[in-house]
């Protein structure tokens, strides 16, 4: 991590990560609202 950081907190728990790297694992590509809803509902939330 050479520069900027992203910091992503949910409940008592936070990741820092390379804010290029996030961007990129982060994007439309990578996720879907249809998989994040999945993965909520396999949490019970």
């Amino acid at each position: 991590m050479d520069k900027e950081v992203v910091i992503i907190g949910v409940g008592t728990r936070i990741e820092i990560w390379n804010k290029e790297k996030w961007k990129s694992y982060n994007s439309d590509e990578n996720i879907s609202a249809d998989e994040i809803a999945e993965n909520m509902t396999m949490l019970g939330i």
